[in-house]
């Protein structure tokens, strides 16, 4: 019943968008066989193999299978999306037209509302259905692995001068199940090893839900080496929440283990609200890991208490924590001295603008830090903008990141 529903809607947008943009090719060519013969075959086409996916898809993620269901889906979606914006200025033109047919009725002048502007609304149709989908196409050939190093200068109070440099590569929302090449994720595995870390740390989301998704990498995440080791925590995804299990559930259970098994076996120190101390020399500082605490619906399994319960608050404290949110819903409200938290969760929503002096993401209406460096009152948190992907297999503007992060002592 859902799959029809959903096949429902789907047509009726194109049904929408379809009747809304015919006159203007018509205009245009004075000839819409080809439209119409192109447009109905890629919707049946995309109907077809919908309902196929639907009722072929198993528990087996596609990095498993190392296939192309993740594209497929990802242009579908995408081809959707930008007939549903498209249809933003034909809503416009059908509310211009409804309030000139309630003016003609009541004999007013029918003439007072510029046609020509009718016309732009429906050329505007597909201007923006066109921009929208050309550019997504194109995040998903050139974005989806176009990985970027963010180099990131960090003080810090009371950090050791001896420890000044001190590289962190922070590296988030893996996202294993969507990634569907090793090749392309060994070459971030060497971009990586390539700034010879004094430590890594990964803050989350390996998997999109089972623990199978992250089988054929994990010769690939030995790989990753630092001096001081890899620490990572998990988020969201890594609790197989997404697929309806229940956690007293035999299922639940083992895929949980299996993917803690997985951390271990990859050479991550995993901290379940836990602590560790870096030592080098006589210098010191802690690294805190919570599990995933989000404001809102999300998960809530982080506890901040018993993760710094044994912690020498007499040391600089840096703490992961997968979603930003928990940073002013909890950190910043409690009484706890941490200089330094590292998150990930948003992946600057894999859409965006990020050059120089300048940073946009719809990312932002949900999250008020959701890439890189956040200040608030000698208080900071880094978001990493994530290595993966999910839903949409692409990016624009704002890329696959590796953070380096360069630690130094405040002044």
């Amino acid at each position: 019943m859902k799959l029809f529903a959903i096949i429902f809607f789907l047509f009726l947008i194109d049904i929408y968008f379809y009747l809304g943009t015919l006159s203007i090719i018509d205009k245009f060519f004075n000839n819409t066989i080809f439209y119409k013969l192109l447009y109905w075959f890629l919707s049946i086409s995309i109907y077809i193999v919908i309902i196929y996916v639907v009722n072929t898809y198993s528990n087996t993620t596609p990095s498993v299978r190392l296939n192309n269901n993740v594209i497929y889906s990802s242009f579908f979606a995408i081809l959707f999306i930008s007939k549903l914006i498209g249809s933003v200025p034909l809503i416009i033109d059908d509310v211009l037209r409804i309030f000139k047919i309630i003016i003609t009725l009541f004999n007013v002048d029918s003439h007072i509302h510029d046609v020509k502007r009718l016309d732009f609304l429906k050329k505007s149709a597909l201007l923006f259905s066109g921009v929208l989908f050309s550019t997504l196409l194109i995040g998903m050939k050139w974005g989806r692995y176009n990985f970027k190093k963010n180099y990131q200068d960090i003080f810090i109070k009371d950090w050791p001068v001896a420890l000044n440099n001190y590289k962190i590569i922070h590296i988030s929302d893996l996202h294993l199940g969507s990634f569907n090449n090793i090749d392309k994720f060994n070459e971030a595995v060497e971009m990586i090893n390539a700034e010879n870390a004094d430590l890594v740390v990964f803050t989350g989301d390996l998997v999109n839900n089972y623990h199978e998704e992250a089988i054929p990498y994990i010769d690939s995440l030995k790989k990753i080496k630092s001096k001081d080791g890899k620490i990572s925590i998990l988020g969201n995804h890594d609790y197989c929440d997404y697929v309806m299990l229940k956690r007293d559930s035999q299922e639940w259970k083992t895929n949980f283990k299996k993917l803690l098994e997985l951390e271990k076996e990859s050479g991550f120190d995993l901290l379940l609200n836990e602590s560790r101390v870096i030592s080098k020399a006589e210098n010191k500082f802690n690294i805190v890991g919570v599990e995933n605490w989000g404001a809102g619906n999300f998960n809530k399994d982080g506890d901040l208490d018993t993760a710094m319960n044994i912690v020498d608050d007499s040391l600089p404290t840096i703490l992961l924590s997968h979603d930003p949110s928990h940073w002013k819903e909890v950190v910043l409200k409690s009484d706890y001295d941490i200089d330094l938290q590292l998150s990930g969760h948003t992946h600057g929503m894999q859409f965006g603008i990020e050059i120089p002096g300048f940073k946009w993401s719809p990312a932002k209406f949900r999250y008020k830090e959701w890439a890189g460096l956040y200040k608030i009152a000698g208080n900071q948190i880094y978001v990493n903008r994530g290595l993966g992907h999910l839903g949409y297999a692409g990016r624009v503007g704002i890329m696959p990141d590796i953070s380096v992060l360069n630690i130094r002592s405040k002044v």
